[in-house]
C-alpha cells in the first residue's frame, strides 16, 4: 500500500512527470488508500492489458472516486458487445469522413483567427487558444452557437478538475442539464442544423432503428466530456516543451512533414489522463487478488514513462519509433475502447504545430511567469504566457 493521490498530491503540481517516473520503484500494481481506495497500475505492458482485458476490467465504472448512479456514456461506460455496436455506428457515421469532411479547413480558419486575435507577440496560450480552439471545432461540427463556449467550459472544468466527488457531480450535473436542453431544442426542428456530427447521429441506425433521445444524450455528453479538455490539455503541455526546447521547435519549423511522428513521441512522453476501470469479478492478476468492483486506475502518463517500455523516457526523441516511424504509445488507450477521437485530436494537435510555430520565432515563455500544472483526472496547466518576435 502507498499513498497516491492523483487528484490532490502536490508533487504533481510543478513537474509532474518527473514526479510520476519515481513510480518505478514501486511494485507493478499497488494500492492506493486515497480517493476512496483504488488500485494503481505502473507498468505499460499491464495498463495496456487493463485496457484491452474487459472480461477483467470493466468500463461500466470509470470515476475515481466512485460516483454513484454517474450518467452512462455511450460507448465509454459500455464493455462488448454492447460497446462494439455503437462504437462501430460512430465510426461509420460521426467520426466517418463525411462527418468530419471540414475537419481541416475548420481547424486551419479557427487557429488562424485565434493566432491574429493574440496581443502583438504575446498570449496567454491556455486560455487564449488551447481552451477555444477545441470547444469551437466541436461546436461547429455538432451545429451548435459559439456562444454556448462558456457554459461549456465550465462544467467541463468541473469534471475533470474537480478535487473531490461533489465538484465532480456537478459537473456532470451541469453538463446533463445543457445536453438536454440543446438536444431537445435541435430535435425539435433537426433539418435546421447542418452540423456534420450531430447530422450523422441523427440518421444513424442502430439494429435497424433510429438512436432514441437518451442514447443520442448520452452519445452528446460523451463527445463533450471527452473529448474537449484532453485536447486542450495536451495542447498546453506540447507548447509549453517546445517554448523551453528551442532545439526540437526548430526542428518542426525546418521540417514540417516531420510533425505527425514527432506529435507521437511527445503525446507519448507527455502524456495526461487518468483512466479509471473497476475488477469486473474476483480474480487474480499478476499476484494481485482484485474483488468485484475495485477501480483501477491505467495512466497514460505512467505508461508513457515506463523504461521497460521506453529507454530514458523522459527524452524528447523524435526519432524513438525509428527512421520515420511513430512511437507506439497508449496515450489514446488500446483495445475495444481506443480513443474513437484519436483522428480528430491528431488533427488539431498537428494544425496548431503547423500554424503556430512558422508565426512565432523566438518562441519562450513571458520572464518571471510561475507555470503550475492543474490536477485532476486529466492534467493541464494552469496558465502558459508565451512570448515570441513580431514579423
Amino acid at each position: 500500500m502507498f499513498h497516491f493521490d492523483f487528484r490532490n498530491d502536490e508533487a504533481l503540481r510543478q513537474d509532474p512527470w518527473a514526479y510520476l517516473a519515481t513510480l518505478d520503484d514501486l511494485p507493478d500494481i499497488f494500492f492506493s488508500p486515497d480517493l476512496g481506495g483504488y488500485w494503481v497500475v505502473t507498468r505499460a505492458a499491464l495498463i495496456d492489458d487493463v485496457f484491452s482485458r474487459h472480461d477483467l476490467f470493466t468500463a461500466t465504472s470509470l470515476a475515481i472516486p466512485k460516483i454513484e448512479n454517474a450518467p452512462v456514456l455511450i460507448p465509454n461506460h459500455l464493455d462488448p458487445p454492447a460497446h462494439t455496436a455503437y462504437r462501430k455506428l460512430m465510426a461509420g457515421s460521426m467520426f466517418s469522413p463525411r462527418a468530419l469532411a471540414g475537419l481541416e479547413e475548420d481547424t486551419r480558419r479557427f487557429a488562424r483567427a485565434l493566432f491574429h486575435a493574440f496581443p502583438s507577440g504575446r498570449c496567454e496560450f491556455v486560455h487564449d487558444f488551447a481552451y477555444r480552439l477545441p470547444i469551437d471545432i466541436f461546436l461547429s461540427m455538432m451545429g451548435a452557437d459559439l456562444a454556448h463556449r462558456d457554459e461549456c467550459l465550465a462544467f467541463i472544468k468541473g469534471i475533470f478538475r474537480g478535487r473531490t466527488v461533489e465538484e465532480t457531480t456537478a459537473g456532470f450535473h451541469a453538463a446533463h442539464a445543457f445536453t438536454t436542453r440543446w438536444l431537445t431544442e435541435q430535435l425539435a426542428d433537426p433539418d435546421a442544423n447542418q452540423g456534420g456530427m450531430f447530422r450523422a447521429m441523427v440518421e444513424a441506425r442502430i439494429e435497424g432503428r433510429s438512436l432514441n433521445f437518451e442514447e443520442m444524450l448520452s452519445i452528446t455528453l460523451m463527445l463533450l466530456s471527452g473529448g474537449l479538455d484532453t485536447i486542450t490539455s495536451q495542447m498546453t503541455h506540447i507548447m509549453r516543451f517546445l517554448a523551453e526546447s528551442p532545439k526540437h521547435r526548430a526542428f518542426l519549423v525546418d521540417n514540417p512533414d516531420a510533425i505527425p511522428v514527432a506529435l507521437e513521441e511527445m503525446l507519448r512522453r507527455f502524456g495526461i489522463s487518468f483512466i479509471g476501470r473497476a475488477a469486473a469479478d474476483d480474480f487474480t492478476f499478476e499476484g494481485v487478488t482484485f474483488r468485484k468492483g475495485d477501480p483501477v486506475c491505467a495512466a497514460t502518463p505512467i505508461a508513457g514513462l515506463d523504461p521497460r517500455a521506453f529507454p530514458d523516457p523522459l527524452a524528447v526523441d523524435f526519432g524513438r519509433g525509428g527512421e520515420g516511424r511513430r512511437v507506439k504509445h497508449l496515450g489514446f488507450g488500446s483495445g475495444p475502447h481506443l480513443c474513437i477521437g484519436a483522428y480528430l485530436a491528431r488533427t488539431q494537435l498537428r494544425i496548431m504545430l503547423e500554424e503556430l510555430l512558422p508565426r512565432m520565432p523566438g518562441l519562450r515563455i513571458a520572464p518571471g511567469a510561475t507555470i503550475e500544472n492543474m490536477r485532476g483526472a486529466t492534467m493541464m496547466l494552469h496558465s502558459l504566457p508565451l512570448e515570441w518576435q513580431q514579423g
